[in-house]
This record gives C-alpha cells, structure tokens and sequence, in this order.
C-alpha cells in the first residue's frame, strides 16, 4: 500500500519525482480535462462556445490593435512626407484669392473674374534640358468654389509680349527672367484677369506623377507624328509617334504626348494649338485619377506624389489653400469643364505667326499688343456669378468723338457677361467718363467692377421715366468720355516698341 504524501491532494509517493536532488510534483489535471472526471466538473457546450467567443473576441482585439498601429505608422511615414515635400514646394505666400476664403463683400473684389480662383500652371524643362526655366507650357485654370465649374484656358508660348524690366519677346521668357511672379503678371496684363496662385511644374515632376498614379487613360484622336520631336537627354532629335486609340500611358509617354507640336510638313500634331488641347486632355485625366478611391486609398501612390510634387514642383498656394481647394476640385463633374485654346488658323483666328527679332512668335490679329480678344475669350470661359446672378441691365453711350468706342466697349461687356443693350451716342459730349446708377445701389458688384475697369465712381440718381415702349429702362448707365477714348489711344502708342 502506497503511503500518502500530506497535502498531496490524495496522490501516492510513487507520483514524487526526483530532479536534481528537489522533490518535484507533477501539476493536477484540469477537471473538464480528466476523462474520469465527475459530470458536476466537465465543461457544458454553453461554456465551450462561451469560451471560443472569448478567444475570438481577443484575436479581434489584437487584430485591431496591429492594423491600427500599422496605419498609424503609415500615416505617421506619410505626415512626415508631406512636411517634407511641404517645406520644398510651397513659397512665400502671394495675393491669394478672396474666392477661397468665402469672405467675399462687393469692396474687396477688384475686377472681373476676381470671384474665382485663377491658378497659372507652368511646365518647365528643368535640370538637364535646354531653355529650362522657359515656360514650355502656360495654362490659366480659373475655378469657381460656389457653382464648381472649371474652365483651362491656354496661353501659347510664342506669343509676343512686352516683358516689364527686361523688354519684348515671347511670353514663355517671363519666367525664366524674373521666375513665376513676373509671369503671373505678364498673363494677368494680356488677360485683364487676376491670377491669384501659381504653380510650377519641370518635366521630371510631371512624370512622376503620372507613374505614382498608375498612368492615365487617354483618348488619341489620331495618329501622331512629330519627325522633329526633341530627345529627352541632350540636343538630338527623337521622332515621335502615336497610333489612335484609347491608350493607357505611362508618364513618359504621357509627357510625350503633351509635348507633341510639329505639324506639316514635318508632323502632324497640330502645331501650338493642338499641343495645348493635349495637354489639357493629359491634366483633366491626370486630376480623375488623382482624385480616384484607388488612389486616395493607396499609401503607395500617395508617397509618390508627394514625393514627386516636394522635388519637381513649386507655388505659393499654402497648405490651407491645398485643403481647401481639393475640397472643392473633388466635386467638379469633368464633362462640364470648358477648355479654350487661341487659334491662329482658321475663321476663328484671333492670333497670327510673325517673324521679328524675337524669332517665330504669335502676335494679336487685332494689332501688335491689342489683346481685346484672347482677353474676351478669357472673360467669356471664365464666368464671373456676381455679374451674372445681379443681372443688371446695362446702357453704354459713346460720349466722345472716337467712332466705334460704343460698340467696342459693349463687345467687351458682353464676353464678361454683363446684359448690355446695344450702345447708341450720348446727347452731347463728355470730357470725362460717367457711371450713372439708377438702381439706388441694389446691384453692388456690377457697380463695383464697372468702377474698377473705367476708373469712376458711380453718381447715384433716380431713375428717369422711361418713354419708350421698345427699349427697357436700364439699370447703370455707362457714358464714355474723351478720357477713356484717349487713355485707349496712349495704351496702344505705349505698347509700340
């Protein structure tokens, strides 16, 4: 008989074992796990599945707990990215845009077009290609934050221009003698527009951007081909070519495709005009994959834009002005953005080629340094909704002795949106321009840009009767003084080199 073991739970001397000279005793088996254990002891299946769902319960837990660490790794990396890239690109902080702070009163608006954002985008060489501060590309993009609607409108980089501080040539020297700020103001100048942001852009960037997006899908309307078309590296020649079709591409390719501008004999791009078209092709494609779940959602991709914007890329939009503005790009429908580029050929021409000392360059049908029309067709594409929501109807009357100042001043008013009535001349003559509001000042923003773009204040008086059962009585009254008509005359002997 096997003597008892005191406090040994009713086992015998025969379960002691002995290790390294200490008494060791096996553990008791667990109750449930004893398969002569007593009914009262074993687990029910209740308290198995009870079980099972604890354990569950924590691998959820430390799932959780490892997903969430990981994003918040991922997020931390990508934080640290954007600071980086941040501190890179963004400049010096630049006029801004009322538009995108929302505070917008009549008085802080300075003209047409200032209730939107106008944004000049510049495509530059950069490091390692010939000319590479000249803007290869410029492209004003003007967004509207209340109705959404987006119009891109490009500027040839040919086009003759006065340069202040550094003379005449082509437009796309602005930035490379006085960087972006002096391009933005040459462009708002032929534009008559405010630009409120820039950003600049060298082909490495572009690239890139497209790569960490995945590439963009494009619709080639027609095969292309360019025999003249420059090699990325050096001074050679690189013919290009690009069958039709709807083509996924890459950012080289992309690049290329934006680049292509020779037309006959030597190719069949299109010359500037259609290089121009493409490009805003390439930039609405490359925004919808930008703005894609795919995307967004990728902490690859994402790394690489960043990536791509902190080395290739600079503007003076903050950070803020970023958040806000993707806020509002997200929600733009891009079959309702309007593109515009100049014609130099064809009925629609209001630009034509001339050879002087600047080389090749594109001057204005209406006379060297008469931008009236690509201004209008800015003005046209870039509605501006305080203009047209007031609606005020407008009386233009040629108070001077230039033939045909009535009529020009009503084209302009007209392509800005303003409801003009046809002009007719005034009862006699005015020395001085006069802005007459008969609406006691219940059209504050048409008045306020009327002001801004002849230089008057509007005289407030009450509305005559009105006489005529054919014409409706107007709202503002314009009468255009022999000032304007000379200021005209001086602005265009001015520009004369």
């Amino acid at each position: 008989m096997n003597p008892r073991i005191p406090g040994g739970e009713g086992r015998s001397i025969d379960s002691v074992r002995r290790v390294d000279g200490f008494t060791r005793r096996p553990p008791a088996p667990l109750p449930t796990a004893h398969p002569t254990a007593s009914p009262a002891l074993r687990a029910t299946p209740r308290q198995v599945h009870r079980r099972r769902q604890q354990k569950r319960r924590q691998w959820l837990r430390w799932s959780v707990l490892a997903v969430s660490g990981l994003v918040l790794v991922i997020g931390l990396f990508l934080g640290i990215e954007v600071v980086l890239a941040a501190n890179r690109v963004i400049a010096k902080a630049g006029k801004g845009a009322p538009a995108l702070d929302g505070k917008i009163t009549a008085s802080t608006l300075k003209g047409e077009g200032d209730g939107r954002i106008n944004i000049l985008v510049l495509g530059i060489g950069g490091y390692g290609h010939s000319g590479s501060d000249l803007s290869d590309t410029m492209m004003v993009i003007s967004i509207d934050p209340k109705t959404k609607d987006v119009a891109m409108l490009s500027i040839p980089r040919d086009l003759y221009v006065k340069i202040p501080g550094y003379g005449y040539g082509k437009i796309n020297a602005a930035n490379a003698d006085g960087g972006p700020a002096l391009a933005e103001q040459v462009v708002s100048g032929i534009l008559n527009l405010p630009i409120h942001y820039y950003i600049q852009v060298d082909f490495s960037g572009f690239k890139q951007a497209v790569d960490a997006v995945g590439g963009v899908d494009i619709n080639v309307a027609t095969t292309l081909y360019d025999k003249m078309y420059p090699c990325d590296v050096g001074y050679g020649i690189c013919p290009y070519y690009q069958p039709a079709g709807q083509i996924h591409m890459n950012g080289e390719a992309a690049l290329k495709y934006s680049r292509c501008r020779h037309d006959q004999p030597v190719g069949d791009c299109g010359d500037d005009t259609g290089r121009a078209a493409r490009q805003q092709q390439v930039i609405a494609a490359l925004r919808q994959k930008a703005l894609s779940a795919g995307t967004l959602t990728n902490p690859l991709k994402i790394a690489g834009l960043v990536n791509a914007v902190g080395d290739h890329v600079k503007t003076d939009l903050q950070l803020n002005d970023i958040e806000q503005l993707a806020l509002i790009i997200k929600d733009v429908d891009p079959s309702k953005v309007v593109n515009a580029v100049p014609q130099f050929t064809g009925p629609n021409a209001i630009l034509m080629p001339e050879s002087n000392a600047a080389g090749s360059v594109l001057v204005p049908r209406a006379g060297e340094f008469n931008y009236s029309d690509l201004q209008n067709l800015a003005h046209s594409i870039f509605v501006d909704h305080y203009i047209t929501s007031e609606n005020a109807l407008v009386q233009v009357e040629n108070g001077s002795n230039a033939a045909g100042l009535g009529s020009t001043v009503v084209t302009s008013l007209k392509a800005s949106h303003y409801n003009v009535l046809p002009p007719i001349n005034a009862p006699s003559l005015y020395a001085k321009t006069e802005i007459i509001d008969y609406t006691g000042g219940k059209k504050p923003y048409t008045i306020n840009y009327l002001q801004q773009r002849f230089g008057v204040t509007a005289v407030r008086q009450t509305r005559p009767a009105n006489t005529s059962t054919a014409t409706a009585s107007p709202d503002i009254v314009v009468i255009m003084g022999s000032d304007y008509a000379s200021a005209q005359a001086r602005s265009a002997v001015s520009s004369t080199p």
